[in-house]
């Protein structure tokens, strides 16, 4: 029963909400890296917290990343971001 509640929980918000769940965050707005608060563009969520962040140019020395280009440094290693 719980889990049928919680279905529909989920439908209504998707319902009322729409498309509005999908808009991509500009530059220092709250994001949480999910494709349900992603930042616009080529900006990317700078983590400081489990799913809290905000939307930056690019993600400073000591945050998480996954790629090196998503680093200021461009040198991403063992998914956080370092100095050269």
């Amino acid at each position: 029963m719980q889990i049928y509640v919680v279905l529909c929980y989920l439908v209504a918000i998707l319902l009322t909400r729409g498309a509005a769940l999908f808009d991509c965050k500009n530059i220092d707005e709250w994001c949480d890296g999910t494709i349900f608060n992603s930042c616009c563009g080529d900006l990317k969520c700078q983590l400081s917290d489990f799913a809290q962040g905000r939307c930056k140019k690019c993600i400073e020395v000591g945050y998480p990343c996954a790629r090196n280009a998503h680093c200021c440094s461009g040198k991403c290693d063992w998914f956080q971001c370092r100095s050269n």
